[in-house]
């Protein structure tokens, strides 16, 4: 472990993973880092992950049982609640599948205090994600009033960082808040980013590292040639929409902004609930997604 990686801690959600492959994950990251919190959400015994951490005798691990699904923005913030007790300087955030190149960590770090040189205001960086499956990179970038899916030439400052592989200097937190619990899933990283740009802070990704990723469950093509990523769960077609309503109504956008966010939402939400392919389940979570969104009731969806 080099000096600079020795007070970053990894943050990685687990939900019903299983053990094999959160030890795989653990095992390829753990080396890049001073310790990796595991939090897992999932509604098993802790025993059976926790065992197999154990026997596999990785440097830094600490597997965190939560009881239950809390939801990813809970298990984030306990997860960063812990790193600054252990006197973290950075914390980054992984999936249970996250496929960080070796070097990484280093390569973030460095190319973060580089940034910080010319942009002080800088509080985080994430890698150029690719999704592997088409190629494109996720980097969500301000053109004029929309957000737009980019690449990068070397570091380019973004509307928000993927959580997936985002390195966040831990004072960001105390200055700007941490994710919003009540969001439950998705839209987290989003409304955080967002918070962070309209209050000084800044976000960057680089091009000195890449890592893959999946994004929803299904990637099509549009007339445009745009790619669009879909999800095939109903559960999480109520939490997409619900909080994207939410975020409106927390976030003090100029208009212009605004606008764009609302018509992406429109147009989202009648190509869900009328579109082909769509089951029952799904169109009613759209829907109950933008009625709960706009009686603003937040935390995990009711039953």
């Amino acid at each position: 472990m080099s000096d600079s990686e020795a007070n970053v801690v990894g943050v990685l959600v687990a939900y019903n993973t299983p053990g094999n492959v959160i030890v795989d994950t653990a095992r390829r990251l753990g080396p890049q880092m001073s310790r990796l919190l595991v939090m897992d959400n999932s509604d098993r015994a802790d025993a059976q992950v926790s065992g197999a951490l154990s026997e596999a005798a990785i440097h830094g691990v600490e597997y965190h049982s939560l009881g239950g699904n809390v939801g990813i923005a809970p298990a984030q913030n306990q997860g960063i609640a812990r790193a600054m007790n252990l006197g973290a300087q950075y914390v980054l955030f992984l999936d249970d599948d996250s496929t960080f190149p070796a070097g990484g960590v280093d390569g973030l770090i460095r190319a973060l205090q580089n940034e910080r040189e010319q942009f002080p205001e800088t509080v985080g960086i994430g890698p150029e994600v690719v999704d592997h499956r088409t190629g494109q990179a996720l980097i969500p970038v301000w053109e004029g009033s929309r957000i737009r899916p980019g690449r990068v030439n070397t570091t380019t400052e973004v509307a928000y960082l993927i959580s997936s592989g985002a390195l966040i200097d831990v004072t960001a937190f105390e200055k700007f808040g941490l994710f919003k619990g009540e969001y439950f899933i998705d839209q987290v990283d989003k409304e955080w980013g967002l918070r962070v740009g309209l209050e000084g802070g800044r976000l960057v990704v680089t091009a000195d590292v890449t890592m893959s990723h999946q994004l929803g469950d299904t990637p099509t093509r549009t007339r445009s040639g745009s790619v669009r990523y879909t999800h095939e769960s109903a559960t999480r077609d109520y939490y997409l929409t619900r909080n994207a309503v939410l975020l409106m109504r927390d976030l003090k956008l100029p208009a212009v902004k605004y606008v764009d966010l609302l018509r992406l939402l429109g147009e989202s939400s009648v190509r869900k609930v009328l579109g082909r392919g769509r089951s029952t389940a799904q169109r009613r979570a759209v829907l109950a997604g933008l009625r709960d969104g706009m009686r603003n009731r937040r935390g995990p969806r009711p039953q």
